[in-house]
This record gives structure tokens, sequence and C-alpha cells, in this order.
């Protein structure tokens, strides 16, 4: 075998440079539009962005070629090709659907995370972007809310401060709950099941910061560092026994972002609210006796499914065989979105009486995102309602009257458009369905 070059010129220090290898493996198959094993055409689509876009350029593979173009200087970063940049949520599911066609020779989705940066490094990020990656600096969150707010929640509830009360569970909120009031009766939900159970637990209250996904989905890969390590202090100060977060794009941030910024993982276990309540049940410390009679069709989170699998970081480089085929000089982990957390919502919502679940066509690996993250709301809102509005059409052709989800943000921006629509669909948080099943105990059933 003889080992060759698939590497930018020495001293080049872009963030496309690690990537180029896999830049010159994509062979513009357009498998990164299209989900693996669709069940009808009318939701085969995978990529929310090139749904929206109608052009290549949208697709993951189309950010591909805009990536090498950039890098070489053979194009510009003129307001088109932002838009195809940036109109798209870093949901993953390209990458998934590439992988599970080609393996690991192109993982686009690496590729998107290097353009971004890239384009951030250039100078030429979004008006939106900026201003959430300034609040991020500022005061901890991208909505530039203060940080005493982060609490405002729990206001009238007896919890302990993690960092002065030695406890077993730091509760983990996240940013897109913890400044939501609508997401609040959730988080009280929650804080309820676990006194039930006799779990010791205390919350970080304004201390609680991001943990640096956001950033990174952005291109500033040097905030979400900084963000990440915060965090990770913080948690280390805790002496908590373990992490149990309620937010879907934290728990992807902390097993699949830090490790790609050299942040170590926690010395405690990390698990998401979902899995841990789930583990109560069987443990005999929590019973779920309520009912809830509807069909509910569960939106699997990218950020809890795909995007969580945990990541190890490689330096294998490139070899060809035969001169002609080209594979890896070292072995190398290749995520396909099945080490997400896919079982334990489902599984809370099987235990409620009377409920039906139904799956869309479109779940698991690869579901099709909401279209509430990346960014793309906040830079293009057009392009995310377009998202959801296909999600919620996938859900309602299951019949369901209710959709469930296991993320603020997806149940916050769906719960907003299936509302616009009006025409009866409900979007519930899990333990938002869990609350209102619980208040209609069984009677007999």
């Amino acid at each position: 075998m003889t080992r060759v070059s698939m590497k930018a010129a020495p001293g080049d220090l872009s963030p496309l440079a690690d990537v180029v290898g896999n830049i010159s493996h994509c062979w513009r198959c357009s498998h990164c539009k299209w989900v693996p094993s669709p069940v009808s055409n009318a939701f085969a689509h995978a990529c929310p962005s090139v749904q929206w876009g109608n052009f290549h350029a949208y697709s993951g593979g189309g950010k591909v070629i805009t990536a090498f173009a950039l890098k070489e200087g053979e194009a510009e970063c003129t307001e088109t090709a932002l838009e195809s940049i940036f109109a798209c949520t870093m949901c993953g599911a390209c990458d998934t659907s590439c992988k599970i066609n080609n393996g690991e020779t192109v993982e686009p989705l690496n590729i998107l995370y290097a353009l971004r940066a890239h384009v951030a490094g250039e100078g030429r990020s979004l008006p939106a972007h900026l201003a959430m990656i300034g609040n991020l600096r500022r005061v901890g969150n991208s909505a530039g809310r203060p940080r005493e707010d982060r609490s405002r929640w729990c206001e009238g509830l007896d919890i302990k401060n993690a960092l002065t009360d030695r406890v077993d569970v730091l509760l983990h909120v996240g940013c897109e709950n913890a400044f939501d009031p609508e997401l609040w009766p959730e988080l009280r939900a929650i804080v309820a099941l676990l006194v039930k159970a006799g779990v010791d637990f205390g919350i970080a209250y304004g201390r609680e910061t991001a943990t640096g996904e956001t950033a990174y989905d952005l291109g500033f890969q040097d905030d979400a560092r900084s963000l990440g390590v915060a965090m990770a202090d913080l948690i280390a100060a805790s002496g908590a026994r373990r992490v149990v977060t309620c937010s879907a794009s934290s728990y992807a941030g902390i097993r699949n972002i830090w490790p790609r910024l050299g942040i170590a993982a926690p010395a405690c276990a990390v698990v998401h609210i979902t899995d841990f309540v789930d583990q109560l049940i069987d443990q005999g410390k929590l019973a779920i006796d309520g009912v809830f009679d509807a069909t509910v069709t569960y939106h699997d989170p990218c950020k809890l499914g795909r995007l969580s699998e945990a990541y190890t970081p490689s330096n294998a480089g490139w070899t060809k065989v035969l001169n002609t085929i080209s594979v890896r000089d070292a072995p190398k982990q290749i995520l396909f979105g099945n080490g997400g957390l896919y079982e334990a919502p489902r599984k809370l919502l099987n235990r409620i009486g009377r409920l039906k679940l139904a799956e869309m066509e479109r779940s698991r690996v690869a579901s099709y995102c909401c279209g509430g993250a990346g960014g793309a709301k906040e830079a293009f809102p057009d392009f995310s309602r377009s998202a959801a509005e296909h999600r919620l059409a996938e859900a309602r052709a299951t019949g369901a009257s209710v959709v469930a989800t296991a993320c603020g943000t997806c149940r916050r921006h769906l719960g907003e458009v299936a509302d616009a629509a009006g025409d009866g669909l409900k979007v519930m948080g899990v333990f938002e369905l869990l609350a209102s099943a619980m208040a209609q105990p069984k009677k007999g059933d």
C-alpha cells in the first residue's frame, strides 16, 4: 500500500484543511437528499434544506462542493452561497444517509461543521448568528436572557443548589427550557416526579451555562470550547455522581461535540431525563398510573437521536490500495446514528394507559428535522417553518391527534407552527403528556 496525500498543503490552518480527503470522495450520488429506505414518495426527503431550496447547493453534497470551491478560492461567499450554507439546521440526516451508502468516505456533517467554521473565520457569519454568539459570550445563552432569569421556572419550589449542597444528581435544565415559560410546566412536572421517587437532586441556578453545541453549529468553535469547558468545570465542582439533563441539545453537546473540542467527558455519568425516569420506573421507585385516551406520534429530535451518538476522536488518514481504492490507514469510528436515544421516550409513552403510539414513516435514525435548530430559525424563518410544516404533515398522516417530543426546541417550534395551522393537532412534551395522564388515574383498565 502506498500512502497518498489527501490533505491540505502544509501550514494550511483553514478549518477545511482536515476534511480535504473527505471532500475529494464525494461522487455526487445525491444519496444525502433521501432517507435510506423510504416508505412512500411523500415522505422520502431526508434534508429539509434541499426540499426548501430546491437546488443541489442546498443539499449535503452541494455544501461539500461549496466547501471545496471556497477553500480553493474558486467561489466567493455571496449572499446566495451564504443562504445555501445557513438555511440548514445541521440535523445530520444527510450524514447518516450518506454513510449507509458510502461508509466514512465523505462524512458530510464533519464538512458542514468545518465549512461554517471557515465562513466564521472569514468574517462572513450572518447578522442573526453574530447576535446569538454575542449573547452566548455575554450571558451564556443565545437568546440574551439575564443569567438570573435561568431559575425563574422553579420559583416556589424548594430545590437544592447543587453547587452549595452535596447532591447525588445534578439536574441540568438547558437554555431552551429554562427561558421559555411555555416549557416551565414540564420542568415542574419533572421535579415532581424526581421528588416522588426520592431522588437527591439539585440545580446550578444562574451558574448553569450553555454547553457549546449551538456555538459549534454556527461555526464558532473557540466559543463552543469556552462554553463547554465552563460547564464541564461546573459539573466537576458540583461533585454530583450523575448529571441528568432535560436538554436534548446539551445531551448531544456533551456526548458528541465536547470530544471534538478536546473537552474531557465528565467523571460522572450523563443521562437524559427520559432515560433516567424510565430507569426509576424499572427500579420500582415510580409508577405511571394514568390514562391518555388518544393516538400519539413521537417526533425523534435530531439532537437526542442521531446527533447524540458518542463521538470518538481519531487521527486516521487515507491510504490508497492498488493505487485506486481509498481506505483509512487506521481504525476509525463511523457514526450511523444508531447510538442515539430512541427507546426511552417511547417506553415512557407506552406506559400510559389507553395511549396508542403510531410511528411516522421517518423515525429514529431517519427522523425528519423540525427546522428549529442550527441557527436556521433565527436567520431563515421561512425555511424553518417549511421544515416544521413538512414534519407535521407526516404526523397527521399517522392519524395522531398529538405529537410528542423530548426536546424543548422541537416542542416550541412544532407547537408554534401547529397552532398557526389551527387544525387541532397538538404538540406536547413527553413529561407534559405524562403529567396530563397522571392527572387522570386509571379506573379499572
